[in-house]
């Protein structure tokens, strides 16, 4: 009876989660890195190719493939709508692997480890770095739940048996699909590696046979990336390294860049982050007193799960700039790094280390909801679709795409106001600012190769090319000057304005 209540409760629990995770991405404010991810979505469901035909900064292909299949499957022009629900249902996903992973871990005590899984899971959601990156139009989320996904296969192998090969395949081929959308997560996949490789094995010839399927997969999942990149590796080297680069000394210059340590601090000294902080020092400090009680497989996971967040706080500090959204990645792996000592408390350690763990653990996330009642507050919008920001920004596009006159090429750095509404963009812009800013520090064959404009080499674009709207008012002012001044202003009698709601400015061609 106890342990029916305890999942109705834990199904309550989970739905009220998915519901905070789903209301956070429909009221977002549009970002411009979303720009960049779903444009270059569209453009390879165009056939386009990545890299050679359009610019797409920092990132591996993997994600943009993923979203342009959906749009295909799906015969949509509401781009940024589908991949934000795309990155909620990540977010939720997440949250039930975080409660799967406790409930494995704890299968003789089943009500704890319900409980336990639950307790992290909402101290994931309620943490306010995982609240501000989760749910954009972005591959962070796609790549958490890889990970995530593939520590739960690990803790839950039994590597004595056959069935070991699937789970070790599947840990590849998802950490591979994970590495080529960030390729920062290729030193998770050097870490599962490496453990995957340390499990006892009587030769090396057994030691090499429970590693293939990890290789194997890996080099099937390669493929498709290794092809694309093939096709333009000049371009993607510069997408991958050089542009990021130059945009960072371009953003410390003009002083938008954070100090790393100072936002490091800032940031996990936030109340609903200092609080998971604490309970993962004690619990682990708890257990490694305890650590002689411990069987070889069982310091194996432990060390598995204390080392997958220390790998994402490395991770984050690799980009040249560091933002706060990087910070949200090792929440997830320190929620769920509580449950291994959690259990080894309750076998290992007495009742009173466990009580003690317990409390503490309520506690946290006690304090974790009320430092955060905005992930509750924003519940209710759910109701009203239309005030959605993925809605409101496909209706403007709609209507700024029915007043744009033939060939309807729009020129602006917010290309998804131009996409959603059925019209065509300089792919010179797809990446949104981040291409432009610094093109012209570019020499002209790199900017041919990237296929990448910026202000001084814009003039030349639109003359070949005249746009029939220009979108503006969505960017800094420093940047979108250029473009008024190159396109509109010469012949200002042409261009007819129009504000709209959100706020962006439309000149339509007369």
């Amino acid at each position: 009876m106890l342990r029916k209540i305890t999942n109705a409760f834990a199904f309550l629990v989970l739905a009220a989660v998915s519901l905070a995770i789903f209301a956070n991405s429909m009221t977002k404010p549009i970002g411009r890195d979303e720009q960049m991810y779903c444009t270059g979505a569209v453009l390879l469901a165009q056939g386009k190719m990545i890299y050679r035909d359009f610019s797409y900064v920092s990132q591996m292909p993997y994600h943009p493939l993923l979203c342009a299949a959906l749009f295909k499957a799906l015969n949509t022009t509401h781009y940024l709508l589908t991949v934000r629900i795309l990155s909620s249902l990540c977010d939720i996903l997440i949250a039930v692997c975080i409660v799967g992973i406790y409930r494995h871990i704890f299968k003789s005590f089943a009500i704890s480890g319900m409980l336990f899984g639950l307790a992290g899971a909402v101290l994931c959601v309620f943490n306010p770095l995982v609240d501000y990156a989760n749910g954009f139009a972005w591959n962070h989320d796609v790549v958490i739940l890889c990970v995530v996904l593939s520590y739960w296969l690990f803790v839950s192998t039994d590597f004595k048996r056959k069935s070991k090969y699937w789970r070790i395949a599947a840990i590849g081929a998802l950490l591979t699909f994970a590495t080529c959308m960030r390729i920062t997560t290729v030193l998770v996949h050097l870490l599962f590696f490496v453990m995957l490789l340390s499990q006892f094995a009587e030769s090396i010839k057994q030691r090499f046979k429970t590693i293939s399927p990890f290789l194997i997969a890996t080099a099937l999942l390669l493929i498709w990336p290794v092809w694309t990149i093939t096709l333009a590796p000049r371009a993607f080297f510069i997408n991958l390294f050089r542009i990021p680069r130059l945009n960072s000394a371009l953003l410390y210059k003009i002083g938008m860049a954070h100090n790393k340590f100072h936002l490091t601090l800032s940031s996990i000294t936030m109340p609903g982050y200092i609080l998971l902080i604490i309970i993962a020092i004690y619990l682990c400090v708890t257990v490694v007193r305890q650590r002689h009680k411990l069987s070889t497989p069982e310091k194996r996971n432990l060390l598995l799960a204390l080392l997958l967040p220390i790998t994402f706080f490395i991770i984050a500090f690799i980009p040249p700039t560091m933002w706060s959204q990087y910070l949200a990645a090792p929440v997830p792996f320190i929620a769920t790094s509580l449950a291994l000592p959690l259990l080894h408390l309750k076998k290992l350690a007495g009742d009173k280390h466990f009580k003690i763990a317990a409390v503490l653990l309520a506690t946290c996330v006690f304090g974790a909801v009320v430092s955060l009642p905005v992930v509750v507050r924003r519940v209710p919008k759910l109701f009203y679709p239309q005030s959605w920001v993925p809605i409101g920004l496909h209706r403007i596009s709609e209507r700024i795409g029915e007043k744009t006159k033939s060939p309807k090429l729009i020129l602006t750095l917010a290309p998804l106001f131009a996409l959603e509404g059925g019209c065509n963009i300089y792919t010179e812009f797809s990446a949104g600012p981040f291409a432009y800013r610094i093109a012209d520090y570019l020499s002209p064959s790199d900017r041919d190769i990237t296929r990448t404009a910026g202000p001084e080499t814009l003039g030349a674009l639109l003359e070949e090319s005249p746009p029939s709207a220009v979108i503006l008012g969505l960017e800094f002012e420093f940047l979108e000057e250029p473009l008024f001044q190159t396109a509109v202003q010469p012949n200002r009698e042409k261009w007819e304005r129009k504000t709209y709601d959100t706020h962006p400015i439309v000149y339509f061609r007369r």
